[in-house]
């Protein structure tokens, strides 16, 4: 009986966190969709 009871705390616990990270990322897509500065260093062959 106790092992169900705690079977089934862990399942809500990982269906909480499973909720909370999809909500997290529908809600973050539009932050994902901007663009971000990037600077490259050109690259320089030695001469010789």
């Amino acid at each position: 009986m106790t092992q169900i009871i705690l079977n089934s705390a862990v399942a809500i616990l990982i269906a909480a966190a499973f909720v909370t990270t999809a909500t997290a990322a529908l809600r973050g897509e539009d932050r994902a969709m901007q663009k971000v500065p990037v600077s490259a260093k050109a690259k320089r062959h030695p001469k010789g």
